[in-house]
């Protein structure tokens, strides 16, 4: 019996009683979704002069998961979480602004300049920036992060990715050691991507440094703040103002990053236990919170660099066939689990998405082709193409040796969005005989444990830009890092074409920006092609603090905020 769209929202029956106008179940009023999409603002960051903010206070902020490793050129630190505190702590070569446009950080970088030919980018460097331990920050450093991101140091190094830095051939010191030259294979037309975030070169160089020196431990920084203490008890991690810090002094004195349930942020909020929280797609939390808009808090609405989707584990005997990953994506309804999740929190529903390009950006498109509406019918006929066939009388599918078609989804049992993800996804994929096992594990172990080691076969998450180019994507959906084909780095679909790469290879080196955007799309179409994921909605801009907190909330393509200029109002 073919089961309707109310049963879907009865797991989460709660998220739609507020559901928006943007859109409905047969698809209406998309286009006023999409031009409520396109007026949302690139930032909204509650803004204020520096002189207007008083010097000092603590600011309590929420993290959805209370992190362990902190090297995010290492495998298991490559989280939106763990980067919050780190660009705290830690330099960055450059800036960028909400728009996408970008300079070199000159806390760090005084400047850099790429050659006409693209085959050469000069950096010089800050002499003024120090490690905490009182080492200089010179070439160096960051000679030792190209040669271990290259891939080309010996030991056991679980690097996240080569990308961008495989297009370096050489890194050659200049005339001191507060500049250098990177010398390129090819032009790489994303290089301001580079160097974000950058450790000490012997954190770099020591496989055992490189696994284990920021692993529950912030032992040297760099930035507006340091001083960094782990609490276990509490999952807190408090980093402190750096006296010694050579740029504009921090006006906060603490930054108090508490990891929390997403479900528990607003009741937090609420009771004054934070000061402020990415509310998302939170609907109970939105019902908690909604009326203190105006009253003592202020709500963010921006355009945010990050999507939601669901991940696929192509590496899964039953995930291996492409045809079984597309009759997922047309299974799944896309548009009543947007709704479910937006709807509730009245943000625009446009059915629209794109892995690569936010709806802010030049180029942006929908590349979903056949793939993005409900089929269920094209569903069925792929999976009996693939061998799983529905015997008469049963409920799911096997194949020729007897298994039945069962797919492990693991979600975080702290995020209701995600456990109402999943057994929305149990119940559209009954449809057409997919067994689906919904797996609530813990927050902290979600990645850890299931999803980057591939113990998994569905799961739903989010991915965050790190900075407007779009090249480094390759990461998350290219082929391994090794020639065995074991080593998947941030690919935590664990499936890919060399085609992927070579489109991305192409990207990197494109320096037109409508060409950039076009080969972002073939990109895009391609992985919707190989159903590596299944893009479900863009993510809210939508944070939630107190409304004399200031430069701080949704900050769209600028990557990260810029900690000293976080604070208070002055009373």
């Amino acid at each position: 019996m073919r089961i309707g769209k109310a049963r879907y929202l009865a797991p989460a029956f709660a998220l739609v009683l507020m559901a928006s106008a943007c859109a409905s179940d047969d698809g209406q009023n998309q286009d006023d979704a999409r031009d409520e999409q396109a007026s949302l603002p690139a930032e909204d960051l509650n803004p204020a002069d520096r002189d207007d903010l008083k010097d000092g206070g603590d600011f309590v902020w929420a993290l959805s998961e209370y992190e362990e490793q902190h090297n995010m050129h290492h495998v298991q630190g490559n989280k939106a979480d763990v980067r919050r505190v780190m660009s705290a702590v830690m330099p960055s070569a450059t800036r960028y602004d909400a728009e996408g446009g970008f300079a070199p950080n000159e806390n760090y970088v005084l400047d850099y300049q790429v050659s006409d030919d693209g085959l050469e980018v000069d950096y010089e460097l800050n002499p003024d920036a120090v490690w905490s331990d009182g080492e200089p920050i010179t070439w160096e450093d960051y000679e030792a992060t190209v040669i271990t991101r290259k891939g080309e140091r010996d030991g056991d190094f679980e690097i996240l990715s080569t990308v961008g830095y495989e297009w370096v051939d050489e890194v050659v010191e200049g005339d001191d050691e507060y500049s250098f030259t990177l010398k390129m294979k090819e032009p790489y037309g994303d290089w301001p991507t580079l160097f974000s975030p950058l450790y000490p070169k012997e954190y770099m160089e020591d496989a055992e440094l490189f696994a284990e020196g920021y692993n529950k431990d912030i032992p040297v920084t760099a930035g507006p703040f340091g001083d960094v203490e782990f609490d276990d008890v509490a999952s807190r991690i408090t980093v402190h103002k750096n006296e010694d810090w050579w740029g504009e002094e921090a006006k906060l004195d603490r930054i108090i990053f508490a990891g929390l349930d997403t479900s528990a942020q607003a009741g937090a909020f609420a009771n004054g236990e934070i000061d402020a929280f990415y509310l998302g797609y939170d609907a109970a939390g939105y019902e908690r919170v909604k009326d203190m808009e105006g009253d003592g808090a202020y709500f963010t609405r921006a355009v945010n660099h990050g999507h939601r989707f669901t991940a696929l584990n192509g590496s899964s005997p039953r995930l291996e066939d492409k045809r079984v990953r597309q009759a997922i994506a047309l299974t799944l309804d896309r548009d009543t689990m947007a709704e479910v999740a937006l709807g509730a929190v009245e943000w625009p529903i446009t059915g629209e998405v794109n892995r690569l390009l936010r709806s802010s950006q030049n180029g942006y498109q929908d590349n979903s082709g056949d793939l993005g509406a409900r089929d269920v019918e094209r569903a069925a006929e792929l999976l009996d193409e693939a061998g799983w066939t529905l015997e008469d009388g049963e409920e799911f599918r096997t194949n020729e040796d007897g298994d039945t078609l069962t797919l492990a989804y693991v979600a975080s049992e702290g995020m209701d969005l995600a456990v109402d993800e999943g057994e929305m996804a149990q119940q559209m994929l009954a449809e057409v005989g997919i067994e689906v096992d919904v797996q609530q594990v813990p927050a902290n172990a979600l990645f850890s444990e299931y999803v980057t080691p591939g113990n998994y076969e569905m799961a739903t998450f989010v991915y965050t830009g790190t900075s407007p180019f779009v090249s480094g994507s390759k990461g998350n959906y290219g082929m391994p890092l090794d020639e065995e084909g074991e080593e998947w780095g941030a690919n935590i679909s664990r499936h890919s074409l060399p085609e992927i790469d070579e489109l991305f290879d192409e990207l990197s080196v494109e320096t037109d920006p409508d060409r950039y955007a076009e080969l972002a799309n073939e990109i895009d179409a391609l992985l919707w092609e190989e159903a590596i994921t299944i893009p479900l909605f863009e993510r809210p801009g939508f944070w939630v603090m107190k409304d004399d907190l200031h430069n701080f909330g949704e900050f769209g393509l600028a990557a990260d905020f810029v900690y000293e200029d976080i604070g208070w109002a002055k009373e």
